[in-house]
């Protein structure tokens, strides 16, 4: 009898404390990806490879997991990975006097083609789960939208104006050099980067006026006194850089390798017919973020790795 009670202590024991254990931890789906989480913050992976150092040399490519929806996963490149006009104008006069064509959505802008057209493919052609990226509203290869951008659930404020810094974002190298008509002159500049913080403004799939034609679409401010605002930018802009997001059906990928931290990156298999096909092995090493400076003013109660990201360094490409 007495075995028999200390039985039911212990199971009562149990069904108490496990789920509280399973509330304070994030749901991980059958893949080994999860959310954002408050208290663990993002789970970073590596995937994909692209033009990184000022030169062109290739790295590999860090995301952040946002969430997982009706069985898709949803990656943000957690760096600023490139630069690209939304409306591709390389006349100086042209540009400056906003003669360019309007457009009522960004599905309509030439950034879109060339994200699915151009930057995937060297982006993603050699990895084994590109066969996993979905095709989705704007393709397989897009800036978030405002409202993604204002998801608390992603991790980021629902605050629209002013500082933010679960916004802010940094450049590599070959973007802040990267100039798109180096043969104009006197107009066409590089990504900005803010004197101060190190960061850069990037892409968001929004006009400004979506009931009727814009010469305007949506940017997350990255210099200056509103790092992290929703503002807009001219359509012909080439300060601005890409951030990119994509979605992977769970159902075709597996975490074969890391943790999951920004320091040790997952790595993921592509799965067909339950045999998972892993990355290729690449000649460079791995990346190894560094630490970043303290963020004045963090908002909370989201934890320090949930709103910042190390500063990219040459060192990335290892010793």
């Amino acid at each position: 009898m007495k075995k028999i009670v200390s039985l039911l202590l212990v199971f009562l024991l149990l069904a108490t404390v496990l789920p509280s254990l399973a509330e304070d931890s994030p749901a991980v789906d059958p893949c080994g990806l999860r959310g954002w989480d408050l208290q663990a913050g993002y789970q970073y992976v590596i995937m994909g490879y692209y033009p990184y150092e000022e030169d062109g040399t290739k790295a590999p490519v860090l995301w952040q997991v946002l969430g997982i929806e009706d069985g898709k996963a949803l990656l943000f490149s957690t760096y600023i990975i490139d630069v690209h006009q939304p409306v591709e104008v390389s006349d100086r006069k042209t540009a400056e006097n906003k003669k360019y064509r309007e457009i009522m959505d960004y599905g309509e802008t030439d950034l879109n083609v060339w994200l699915n057209e151009v930057m995937i493919q060297d982006l993603l052609a050699d990895e084994p789960v590109f066969a996993a990226v979905t095709e989705e509203k704007y393709g397989r290869l897009y800036p978030l939208t405002d409202d993604e951008m204002m998801t608390e659930a992603f991790g980021f404020t629902s605050e629209r104006y002013w500082k933010q810094p679960s916004r802010w974002a940094y450049a590599t190298p070959y973007t802040l050099n990267k100039k798109l008509y180096p043969e104009v002159k006197g107009y066409f500049n590089k990504v900005q980067k803010d004197s101060t913080l190190g960061t850069s403004s990037y892409w968001v799939a929004a006009v400004k006026y979506p009931d009727k034609p814009a010469r305007y679409l949506q940017l997350c401010a990255g210099v200056r006194d509103t790092v992290g605002h929703l503002s807009y930018g001219f359509l012909a802009r080439t300060t601005v850089g890409l951030r990119v997001a994509l979605r992977l059906d769970t159902s075709k990928i597996q975490v074969v390798s890391g943790s999951g931290t920004i320091w040790d990156p997952c790595r993921l298999g592509y799965v067909e017919n339950r045999v998972v096909e892993t990355p290729p092995v690449r000649p460079q090493p791995t990346p190894v973020a560094t630490t970043p400076a303290p963020v004045k003013d963090r908002p909370t109660p989201i934890p320090p790795e949930a709103v910042t990201t190390p500063v990219p360094t040459p060192d990335w490409m290892g010793n």
